[in-house]
């Protein structure tokens, strides 16, 4: 079982558990949206799909939440469309679109700031990522990223419109920062839905 996995069915039993005396005070949501790796340059349409994520909050006072959050990115590969000269070979090749998908799973406090309808906030914390890049032709393996568990920090703004008493459309821009070597940074747009019991 990957450690999304694990963290998230630990979550779900502790909420379970805890049911009566967390109502009103637990939301869930999910998310989907972009993902663009800003560790040396940003640009607007280099975001492309996917992240994907599940959270689950808990109101510790009146606006400031704590939140877990699982989720799974698809983001290239740090030396995805390099020109590079493979052993054995004297022909440069440039390297394909090489792609990691990025297991998550992170815990933090947001702080929100209400405004009728609406409410805005921002949040930031630490979680563990898993990097898995895909499979790739044995003569270019030794480009591919490594498989690696790390430890991150993520940050960001969020916004949320009430549509009905206790759903509310999410708008989040989080930015991870991905302890590897080198550093990675990513940047993800998401959109989604959120419910509060």
């Amino acid at each position: 079982m990957s450690l999304v996995k694990k963290l998230a069915s630990a979550a779900i039993v502790v909420f379970l558990v805890a049911g009566s005396a967390m109502a009103q005070s637990v939301g869930v949501g999910a998310t989907i949206g972009v993902v663009d790796d800003i560790t040396d340059h940003f640009h607007l349409d280099e975001f492309k799909p996917k992240d994907v994520n599940l959270w689950v909050d808990y109101e510790l006072e009146p606006k400031m939440l704590v939140r877990a959050t699982f989720g799974t990115l698809k983001v290239h590969g740090a030396n995805a469309g390099l020109e590079v000269t493979p052993s054995g070979s004297s022909t440069p090749v440039t390297l394909p679109g090489l792609t990691d998908h990025v297991d998550y799973a992170t815990v933090g406090v947001s702080y929100l700031f209400w405004e009728g309808d609406y409410t805005s906030g921002i949040f930031g914390g630490f979680g563990g990522y898993k990097i898995r890049p895909d499979s790739v032709d044995p003569s270019i393996a030794s480009y591919s990223d490594k498989s690696e568990t790390v430890f991150g920090w993520h940050g960001g703004a969020e916004g949320s419109f009430q549509i009905v008493s206790r759903l509310s459309l999410i708008i989040r821009l989080t930015f991870h920062n991905l302890r590897t070597s080198p550093v990675r940074s990513l940047l993800t747009a998401n959109a989604g839905l959120g419910y509060r019991f």
